[in-house]
C-alpha cells in the first residue's frame, strides 16, 4: 500500500554510497545496487587535456544535437536540446512555462520523487492518478515516466497516442520522461514532429553508465523546447559531456552488445529472485523491484553485509535493486539473501 502522508517525505536517492559508509562504518567494500545505472559503463573515449580551455561551441552542441536526434530516430527539423541530466530539466520545467502557471498538475504515481518535489516547490499542486485514461484534465499539465520507476510499468504506445491527442485538442501539455527506455527501444512514444503540446525526456547516463556526466536531452513541441533553450542560455553543457556522448550515441556496435548484455544480466537476476521466491513486482533490464514483508529489515541486512539498495519511505514493502555486474556479484547478493531469509 502507497502511504500517501509520506509521498512527498522522501529525500533518499540511489547512487550515494556515502550515506551508507557513514552508516555501516564496519563494511570495508560495497555492491551498489541502489541506483538503476548500467554497471558496464561506455569506456571507449580519450579526453584531450585542452577540453576545457574553452566554452563549449555552438558547432559542437549542434554535433550533438544531431547525433542525439539520430540516435533517438527523430525527423531533422525535430526540436532537441541538451541539459545538465534529465534530472535537471526536470528541475527546471516548472519556472519555464508561464503560460500554464494555472494548469493542474497530474503526476501517474507512484513514480520518480522528483517529478512532485519540483512541481510544489514552484508553487504547483499536486494530483496523483493512477488511470490516465478516466482521472486526467486534458487541459492541465500530465506528467508520465515510461517506464515507470521504480516498478517498470511499460505504457502501451497506442494508449499514450490517444492521450496525448486529447492533451493537444484541450491545448495542456504532456510530459513523458523516458530515462529508463534506452534497453527497450522499441518500447519508445513514436514521437513525430506534427506531436504538439509534448515534451519527452531521455537520460545519457543511465544507460550509458556515465551519470556523473550530468547529461539529459528534451525534445518535441517547437514552442516548448524554444522556451527552454532560452532559458538554459548558449552553454548548458560541459565540452566533455559533448566529446564523450557524441562518441557513444554514435557507437552503434556497443549499443547492441550492451542491450543484449543487459538482457542476460537482467534474467539472471530474475531467476535468482525466482529461486528463493522473492515476488517480483516489476522492473527494467537496469532494475528490479521485489516485495517483502519489511523492506525496511532486509536493506540494512543487507547493508551489513555491504550491499546497498534503495528502499521507499512511502511503501515499507519495496525494495529497487540494480543489477548486478556479474556472476560474483550476483552470487554474492543471492547468498546474502538466502541466509538473510532463511
Amino acid at each position: 500500500m502507497i502511504d500517501n502522508k509520506n509521498f512527498f517525505l522522501e529525500d533518499e536517492h540511489g547512487g550515494d554510497l556515502l550515506e551508507a559508509q557513514k552508516k555501516y562504518k564496519d563494511v570495508s567494500e560495497w555492491i551498489d545496487l541502489s541506483s538503476g545505472i548500467n554497471p558496464h559503463p561506455y569506456k571507449d573515449f580519450k579526453l584531450a587535456k585542452s577540453i576545457y580551455n574553452s566554452l563549449p561551441s555552438g558547432q559542437a552542441i549542434r554535433e550533438l544535437l544531431s547525433a542525439a536526434a539520430v540516435y533517438y530516430k527523430l525527423k531533422d527539423d525535430s526540436s532537441i536540446i541538451a541539459y545538465q541530466g534529465a534530472q535537471g530539466l526536470i528541475n527546471i520545467f516548472p519556472y519555464i512555462f508561464s503560460e500554464i502557471k494555472k494548469k493542474k498538475v497530474q503526476v501517474y504515481s507512484p513514480t520518480y520523487i522528483e517529478h512532485y518535489k519540483s512541481w510544489v516547490n514552484a508553487g504547483y499542486t499536486i494530483k496523483l492518478i493512477v488511470s490516465f485514461e478516466k482521472e486526467i484534465d486534458p487541459s492541465g499539465i500530465t506528467i508520465i515516466v515510461n517506464p515507470n520507476n521504480p516498478d517498470g510499468k511499460l505504457f502501451n504506445k497506442d494508449a499514450l497516442i490517444v492521450l496525448q491527442n486529447r492533451i493537444q485538442e484541450k491545448n495542456g501539455l504532456l510530459i513523458i520522461d523516458e530515462s529508463f527506455m534506452d534497453p527497450t527501444p522499441d518500447e519508445k512514444f513514436n514521437y513525430s514532429i506534427e506531436k504538439q503540446n509534448l515534451i519527452i525526456i531521455r537520460s545519457f547516463g543511465k544507460f550509458f553508465g556515465l551519470p556523473g556526466l550530468r547529461l539529459g536531452f528534451a525534445f518535441g513541441d517547437h514552442k516548448y523546447i524554444n522556451q527552454i533553450s532560452n532559458f538554459i542560455g548558449p552553454w548548458p553543457i560541459s565540452s566533455s559531456s559533448i566529446d564523450i556522448a557524441l562518441k557513444a550515441m554514435s557507437d552503434i556496435q556497443w549499443i547492441k552488445q550492451t542491450i543484449n548484455q543487459l538482457e542476460i544480466l537482467s534474467k539472471d537476476l530474475e531467476l535468482a529472485l525466482n529461486a528463493i521466491n522473492i515476488p517480483i513486482i516489476g522492473g527494467t533490464l537496469l532494475f528490479k523491484l521485489v516485495k517483502f514483508e519489511d523492506a525496511g529489515k532486509i536493506h540494512n541486512l543487507l547493508a551489513k553485509d555491504g550491499i546497498w539498495t534503495r528502499k521507499f519511505i512511502y511503501n515499507n514493502n519495496w525494495l529497487r535493486l540494480g543489477i548486478p555486474k556479474d556472476r560474483v556479484e550476483l552470487n554474492y547478493l543471492f547468498n546474502s539473501l538466502q541466509n538473510i531469509l532463511k
